[in-house]
């Protein structure tokens, strides 16, 4: 089988997992939204000879392209969300949001967007620093995405049990998520430009958006823990913030030309 076979194989288990956690949010039963995570789970398991045939194809790790990093993002956020969501009760809507966006990106991997061709990447991207900057980026990033659904999830409800159950997973998975968001995106990110491009900072959008991203959480962190801020102030944070990260690496990539953009 190729790569790609097995790639597809995931989306398409994250699609019926989807598809199980929506019959389960609709028929609030606990155990089919489990079964659901168990779904998505072993489609992730799925792609992984995928990513170690593409890594002997092109004779570096597969993370290099746009198709690459989506698929790597899908597989992260499905892999640890579900251990993340093990033994935690009640969380149907937020499982559903979260693999809802799994399947977005699946979606997009296997669109014209992200064309799945492999191919060896050029010098300036044959770095383990670029690796370690991707890699702990977004797996940063998806603890931000957990927040960023029970953020959504405590906005839209008016249970109060629920919005504060929400309100402590939003904290803790943002205090997960930043420390190693803050190693990918900034520190690996800066030492990696300044090996590709000999500085460590130039102000390109991506750098910038990233930036703007990582004030966002800084920000929470900083309310939350300096002036107690909880509700509905910290779920709109928690929001925006996840926004702020999707406009950096859609938005940037194709709207605004830079060094980062991925290509092909």
């Amino acid at each position: 089988m190729s790569d790609v076979a097995f790639f597809s194989i995931g989306f398409i288990l994250y699609l019926i997992s989807a598809l199980f956690l929506l019959f389960a949010s609709l028929t609030k039963k606990e155990k089919i939204g489990d079964f659901a995570m168990l779904v998505g789970f072993i489609g992730s398991l799925m792609q992984l000879p995928g990513f170690i045939i593409r890594g002997i194809a092109i004779s570096f790790i597969p993370l290099t392209n746009t198709f690459e990093a989506v698929t790597f993002f899908a597989f992260a956020i499905m892999f640890i969300s579900f251990f993340f969501f093990m033994k935690r009760e009640g969380m149907i809507f937020v499982k559903l949001i979260v693999v809802l966006f799994v399947v977005a990106l699946a979606a997009i991997a296997s669109s014209p967007l992200a064309p799945s061709e492999a191919r060896p990447p050029v010098p300036a991207l044959q770095s383990y620093w670029l690796i370690l900057h991707i890699s702990f980026a977004f797996i940063g990033e998806v603890f931000f995405a957990i927040a960023f659904a029970t953020g959504l999830v405590y906005l839209l409800s008016k249970n109060e049990k629920t919005r504060e159950k929400m309100d402590g997973i939003t904290y803790r998975a943002i205090a997960a998520g930043f420390p190693l968001y803050t190693l990918g995106a900034l520190i690996f990110g800066a030492i990696w430009a300044k090996y590709a491009w000999g500085r460590y900072w130039s102000w390109d959008p991506k750098e910038t958006w990233s930036l703007i991203g990582w004030f966002v959480y800084a920000g929470y962190l900083h309310a939350r823990l300096m002036f107690n801020w909880k509700g509905k102030r910290s779920a709109w944070l928690a929001v925006i913030g996840f926004l702020v990260l999707i406009f950096t690496f859609f938005g940037v990539n194709y709207l605004i030309p830079g060094l980062h953009s991925y290509t092909g």
